[in-house]
């Protein structure tokens, strides 16, 4: 897997609910931007997603976002994606930043900062 430059790729390993949802909040306070452009969210282990891991997930992109880096979600299953659909996070993410696999997901990446 190669990632390119000005990206960072975080993984979730199972539910992200209120404990780990809240964890994941304090790191991202706590990442700094350091030149990236892109942060990829690899998804494909969280069975299951509340109300508060929607909400961090929602102050984490729009954080992202106002630092001018794009988010993008990779392998999120279709459980987890009724739930965000559901709360139209897509509204603020763009569904063309949701991608099947990592791959994807890094080629979308590599396209986002040859444009930048």
């Amino acid at each position: 897997m190669h990632i390119p430059p000005f990206t960072e790729v975080y993984e979730i390993d199972g539910p992200y609910f209120f404990g780990i949802a809240n964890k994941f909040d304090e790191i991202s306070q706590r990442m700094g931007t350091d030149g990236q452009k892109v942060r990829i969210l690899r998804m494909r282990k969280v069975s299951f997603m509340d109300s508060t891991g929607i909400h961090n997930l929602t102050n984490f992109c729009e954080i992202c976002q106002r630092e001018g880096i794009q988010i993008i979600l990779s392998g999120v299953n279709e459980k987890v994606h009724k739930v965000l659909q559901k709360s139209h996070f897509y509204d603020l993410l763009g569904k063309e930043n949701i991608c099947s696999n990592i791959n994807e997901a890094l080629e979308k990446a590599k396209a986002t900062v040859e444009k930048k």
